[in-house]
């Protein structure tokens, strides 16, 4: 595995490339915008493999519809990070991660509705064959949104991190119950609109409102609408 340390990248973009980045190991290293895998075609995606990433630092860097596959990432320090459209297979998140979101959402949010299907249709045919996608629960996060990545095939931890079913909200329970924190109601109603099977709910440990919010995770598990892991 080659390794970088304390090393800087800036302004590299990967667009259509199809290329495959892998055994790299990145320790104390900074990402300055920079963009990987940005394509509006399934068959250009990149893949990136065989990853690890010690206490690394991003700034305006943007993960597209890459294919992301056993990676570590181990203390992750940013101002926002968001990926669009890419797929997970043992991918791991662990230690202080700050703030982090997943889209199904390809090219940015600006793919065409036919770019979306196939992008669609790519992924919902990877995950067919993943075992799990993340595992989230030794991560420390400042906040965390999931979307676009299977409920099920992600490792949670069961203390601080839920799963929800579509199945479970259809019948609006869910609306009659007195949160703690309104974050709770508006994740779970943009699930409810996204038509997704399942979503994991989380309690960032590092966020203001975590007690407030794992108490909302107590409260959906007592009324049988969260998972009861």
């Amino acid at each position: 595995m080659r390794l970088f340390e304390k090393q800087t990248f800036e302004r590299f973009r990967d667009d259509d490339s199809a290329a495959v980045f892998s055994d790299l190991e990145f320790r104390n290293c900074t990402f300055q915008s920079c963009s990987i895998s940005n394509t509006r075609s399934p068959q250009l995606r990149t893949t990136l493999r065989n990853l690890r990433l010690t206490n690394c630092t991003q700034y305006g860097c943007y993960l597209h519809a890459a294919i992301v596959e056993d990676v570590v990432v181990d203390r992750a320090h940013s101002h926002g990070f968001q990926t669009w459209g890419a797929v997970f297979k043992h991918v791991t998140l662990q230690g202080t991660i700050d703030y982090l979101m997943t889209s199904r959402l390809a090219v940015a949010g600006l793919a065409t509705p036919q770019e979306q299907r196939a992008f669609d249709q790519a992924n919902a045919e990877y995950y067919r064959h993943v075992d799990w996608a993340l595992d989230i629960s030794r991560g420390e996060f400042a906040d965390l949104e999931l979307r676009g990545v299977p409920g099920r095939l992600i490792r949670r931890d069961p203390e601080t991190q839920a799963l929800i079913t579509r199945q479970a909200i259809l019948d609006s329970r869910w609306r009659k119950l007195e949160f703690h924190s309104d974050v709770t109601s508006v994740a779970i109603d943009v699930f409810l609109k996204r038509g997704e099977g399942d979503y994991v709910l989380v309690a960032p440990k590092r966020a203001k409102r975590f007690d407030a919010q794992l108490a909302d995770i107590e409260l959906l598990r007592r009324a049988g609408i969260a998972e009861p892991d």
